[in-house]
């Protein structure tokens, strides 16, 4: 039963050791600037994929145009030349 009892004690200091850590980091300036700068870098990372997605789309668009062109023949001999036996 002592062992027993020992764990517990030892979980019990153990939790509210984390607990004051915690709440002292909370009310630290730095950790306060430490948030709000990564507040900002995950603001300006969110606008950057924001603009690759638009880019990707923009590409996929053209892209899915290109080869539908040349599947339905509208750029004239690239349809011709896929569809001719070779001599």
């Amino acid at each position: 039963m002592d062992s027993a009892l020992a764990a517990v004690v030892v979980a019990v200091i153990t939790t509210i050791g984390a607990i004051i850590v915690g709440l002292m980091q909370a009310f630290k300036k730095e950790a306060r600037e430490a948030v709000q700068s990564n507040n900002e870098d995950h603001a300006i990372v969110q606008q950057q994929l924001g603009m690759i997605f638009k880019s990707v789309s923009r590409v996929d668009d053209k892209l899915e145009k290109h080869i539908t062109q040349h599947d339905e023949g509208d750029n004239g001999q690239t349809f011709r030349r896929d569809r001719e036996p070779k001599t």
